[in-house]
């Protein structure tokens, strides 16, 4: 894992290493720049040397010295593609993902991302065409920001790299912000500021060094179905779940150094422990427990029978609070998931043992384990016998309901349920997961939106579905479980390790989106197709277990109101009087305003490390 970025149209030797200098933490081993004053054309790469320590270091050119790469991520079927490879002559000199990468794009152009399983942000500089070409992973597992003008073109793995360019006249993006209110992170391409953009997960661009013209080619959108080919990800009528999922958990354990496991109290992560303790020599868990019984997890744990030495780690709340504390402090992409301070402290103790790990992250999206699944079908069913006027009605009813603060609450379930379920199928989903309603946001943002154009993106892939759960799971790839990766990039690589997810595989996507929703899930029966794979070695007590995500209760640091007085920049919030209110009524436990708070906090933070 690595960070990369570049500068083109000019010549600045000391921007390119700040730029390093400002991500250094995603890769401590190694940094290495190539320079080419006449072109005016500058790449770089921190390294975490994860496979091939001594022969790896970028940039890194092809074969024919053609292409040159810088390159953040891992290819996990790197091997077969480099068999395929080899059997066309062409010659490899070390072990690396990264020089099949490039050689792979030398061969076969810019068909070759189809064609990779894996998680990778990658700048491939074109000697020949004298263009550079940026790619990002399928799902948008690695982060890619970039910056335009008419006299150069920047890029970075963090947005932080492109901050360091202090030429940079900056204006906030109040769309962007808008889109980070409703999903808890900036979706690309969006970012806080209209001068810097994102690279989509699942694209390419290509910028002409000449005149910086850009061309923008999206390789596969998920929502469109799988990407079956003749290559490398072929579709197969006797396909085994079971069978691929051992085989994709030892392409995910290629590494240097033996690894770790973030084992939780869920069946996804139970799996993944599972098959990789019977493949490989016993190795090391790590699990986080905490104080508050609603959020603990480590007495299922405790109860796993698995060939690996478990190490769970109980937490108090002053050591959450604390670390959010120190969190602030550090440079990141604004991110408003509050989960990111117990996973960062999970990575904490994992790199004590290791720099790469396995989670079980993407098992929820491809197998329907999220409860909201079981809530958008009964709105669904609910809807097509009773008129909007009765929700609202019931939504009037249970205003004055207080807030539970223990993990997904009945009170916190059913307001959500009423806040959303009005409207078109569509814009329940989008409803529930935001933290302010539409109203709000243009209120705290001042701005009329418009609704259409604003829910037109999930109407497109509702309209593109063949039924309601196809559209709901393909909303939770697209709009929540970005959220996750952010959160997991960032805990993972503040800590300087590599965090890999089997059930992101390509191989796995494709399975889930090749079968009928219908055989996928069952109202009321998480994870159907799941259990009805591996049953037989899931044990009873797990099956039975409540869905639990991986949280904490952020309200002890959000009542802390001296603290948040400390931290709160009045200067920078987006709206003061908003937020003042708001916060007034989260603290008499009158509104559901926990998560926008949250947002608020870590985006006021992001602003003032940001101040020009």
């Amino acid at each position: 894992m690595c960070a990369i970025f570049g500068i083109c149209g000019k010549n600045n030797e000391s921007l390119l290493k700040n730029i390093s200098k400002s991500q250094i933490y995603r890769g401590p081993d190694s940094q290495n720049f190539f320079i080419d004053q006449s072109k005016k054309l500058s790449l770089g790469n921190n390294r975490l040397a994860v496979v091939d320590r001594e022969g790896g270091n970028q940039p890194m050119w092809s074969s024919d010295k053609k292409f040159l790469i810088v390159f953040n991520g891992c290819i996990f079927n790197f091997r077969e593609i480099k068999t395929y490879l080899k059997n066309k002559k062409i010659v490899f000199k070390t072990s690396s993902d990264t020089e099949v990468f490039v050689n792979a794009y030398m061969h076969f152009g810019d068909k070759c991302f189809n064609y990779f399983d894996g998680m990778w942000a990658s700048a491939i500089y074109d000697v020949e065409k004298n263009s550079l070409i940026l790619s990002r992973d399928y799902l948008g597992q690695k982060p890619l920001y970039y910056h335009l003008n008419k006299k150069y073109f920047l890029f970075s793995s963090q947005i932080n790299g492109i901050l360091e360019d202090k030429d940079l006249v900056l204006s906030k993006d109040k769309l962007g912000i808008a889109k980070y209110f409703l999903h808890g992170f900036f979706p690309a391409p969006w970012t806080p500021y209209k001068e810097i953009k994102q690279l989509e997960p699942g694209a390419y661009l290509k910028i002409d060094l000449e005149n910086f013209k850009i061309e923008k080619n999206i390789y596969w959108d998920i929502v469109l179905g799988p990407d079956f080919n003749s290559f490398f990800n072929k579709e197969d009528e006797n396909f085994s779940i079971s069978d691929t999922l051992k085989k994709t958990i030892k392409n995910y354990s290629i590494a240097d150094k033996k690894l770790a496991l973030a084992l939780s109290g869920g069946i996804d992560s139970y799996l993944i422990s599972k098959y990789f303790s019977d493949q490989i020599e016993k190795t090391s868990s790590f699990t986080l427990g905490f104080e508050d019984k609603s959020y603990d997890e480590t007495k299922i744990v405790d109860k796993l029978k698995l060939n690996l030495d478990k190490k769970i780690f109980k937490k108090k709340n002053f050591d959450l609070k604390r670390t959010f504390v120190s969190l602030l402090d550090k440079k990141f992409d604004p991110l408003g998931d509050s989960s990111l301070i117990p996973t960062y402290i999970l990575f904490e103790h994992i790199k004590e043992f290791s720099n790469v790990a396995l989670t079980g992250d993407g098992g929820d999206e491809n197998f329907f384990g999220y409860i909201i699944f079981d809530g958008y079908k009964l709105a669904t069913i609910l809807k097509k016998f009773t008129p909007n006027f009765i929700f609202n009605f019931f939504k009037l009813i249970i205003q004055p309901l207080k807030i539970s603060n223990e993990y997904m609450s009945n009170s916190k379930k059913v307001k959500t349920f009423f806040d959303g379920v009005a409207g078109k199928n569509y814009e329940i989903l989008p409803k529930w997961i935001s933290s302010l309603r539409i109203d709000e946001i243009e209120e705290i943002l001042k701005i009329k939106i418009n609704k259409e154009t604003f829910f037109n993106e999930f109407k497109k892939i509702y309209l593109n579905s063949k039924d309601d759960m196809r559209f709901a799971q393909l909303y939770m790839f697209k709009f929540y479980l970005p959220n996750i990766l952010c959160k997991i990039d960032q805990a993972s690589m503040l800590n300087s390790v590599e965090s890999r997810s089997p059930f992101l595989s390509k191989n796995i996507i494709n399975y889930s989106l090749n079968k009928k929703s219908n055989d996928s899930y069952r109202f009321f029966k998480k994870k159907f197709l799941i259990l009805e794979n591996f049953k037989s070695i899931i044990p009873n007590f797990l099956l039975k277990a409540k869905k639990h995500g991986f949280a904490f209760r952020k309200e002890l640091i959000l009542k802390d109101v001296k603290l948040i007085k400390k931290l709160i920049n009045e200067n920078e919030l987006i709206n003061k009087d908003f937020f003042n209110k708001r916060y007034e009524k989260f603290l008499k436990n009158s509104g559901n305003y926990s998560n926008y708070l949250w947002y608020e906090i870590m985006l006021n933070n992001f602003f003032q490390k940001n101040k020009r």
